[in-house]
């Protein structure tokens, strides 16, 4: 509620005008047009941009307004009691409604507020934790005791950072309030970059990267695009076998690109296939493992945000392919000796 205090009260000067437009309209037409349909406007706008009780004003006042329209108009009923019978329940419709919308605001207003404390109250200590880990990496001696526990820590905070992520942008691309900062994005030397910089949290040197083509780029924002493809990496490497491959394709096709994640782990069952994209659904493969569910369903949300989509196929001899369609884009242009490495777009921001 305390997102509104300035705009109540121009909001129910509005809604008042609009229930006696309506009113007035009731009245000179009769009961027959069924005009108390439209008492539902007023009360569903107090009642979703103002407050509970607003809303239930707005309807008491709907429901007499009906009744005095109707017994004022001079049409006459066959009986006596229908009248009051309908006023009494449609003032009780005009109450559920308004009340279930403002529930459903106040829900909504509650997510909101979590979503700025994810964003900011977990993120922060959780940052300092991943410094801190990659500062002590850098100066521990490489195949140290000290540099494998430094490089545990930095896999469980990205794993943490990548659930929070996925909560903030599933909620966001709920409530319509996903930003995206879309550019051209080469592919190659997004992919190689992405790939060296994550090495710290995911085994990468399993990763092989194969680009059909020169110059493929995409439309997209570089920080969303990015967390699509660590998603379905992350995956693919917690359910392989660590001796075995994971490939990253890229190609073309017509006016979009295509990328591939193979893997050659246990492959998607046949029951699972149908819900791999629902939120927090976890199929028999993920069982006993970390997790929240979340993952394919934020990277089929940002996919969708971005133009495109995202399918699930089974690898031949064994394994599971997520294959993504984007729109394809010009590549940047680039200055002269300029590498064309980008650095990722910080996702903290959002």
């Amino acid at each position: 509620m305390r997102t509104l205090i300035r705009k109540p009260p121009l909001l129910y000067a509005v809604a008042a005008a609009a229930l006696a437009l309506i009113t007035w309209v009731d009245y000179a037409s009769g009961y027959e047009f069924g005009f108390f349909v439209f008492y539902f406007l007023p009360v569903a706008t107090v009642a979703w941009w103002g407050s509970r009780r607003a809303g239930a004003i707005f309807a008491l006042a709907s429901g007499a307004c009906w009744y005095l329209s109707d017994r004022l108009s001079g049409t006459p009923y066959s009986r006596t009691l229908y009248v009051y019978w309908e006023t009494l329940m449609r003032t009780v419709s005009y109450l559920l409604v308004g009340l279930a919308l403002s529930q459903v605001r106040s829900a909504l207003r509650r997510q909101q507020d979590l979503l700025r404390i994810v964003s900011h109250d977990l993120r922060t200590p959780l940052a300092v934790l991943t410094g801190q880990a990659e500062l002590l990496a850098r100066r521990a001696e490489p195949g140290s005791w000290v540099a494998s526990r430094a490089e545990s820590i930095l896999r469980v905070t990205h794993r943490m950072a990548t659930m929070i992520d996925d909560l903030v942008d599933a909620a966001r691309y709920q409530s319509r309030r996903l930003p995206l900062d879309l550019r051209p994005v080469e592919l190659e030397p997004f992919l190689s970059e992405l790939l060296h910089r994550m090495s710290a949290a995911l085994p990468c040197e399993r990763v092989d990267l194969q680009v059909r083509g020169e110059g493929l780029a995409v439309q997209a924002d570089p920080g969303r695009l990015e967390r699509i493809i660590v998603n379905l990496l992350s995956n693919a490497l917690r359910y392989s076998p660590a001796p075995s491959r994971v490939q990253v394709e890229v190609s073309p096709s017509g006016g979009r690109v295509i990328v591939a994640v193979v893997d050659h782990g246990p492959g998607i069952a046949e029951e699972d296939r149908p819900h791999l994209f629902e939120q927090y659904y976890r199929g028999r493969a993920s069982a006993g493992s970390e997790g929240l569910g979340l993952g394919l369903h934020s990277a089929e949300l940002l996919v969708r945000a971005h133009g495109g989509s995202i399918r699930a196929e089974a690898t031949r001899g064994g394994g599971a392919t997520f294959l993504i369609e984007l729109p394809a884009a010009e590549p940047p242009r680039r200055a002269p000796g300029e590498s064309g490495v980008r650095s990722r777009v910080a996702d903290q921001r959002r």
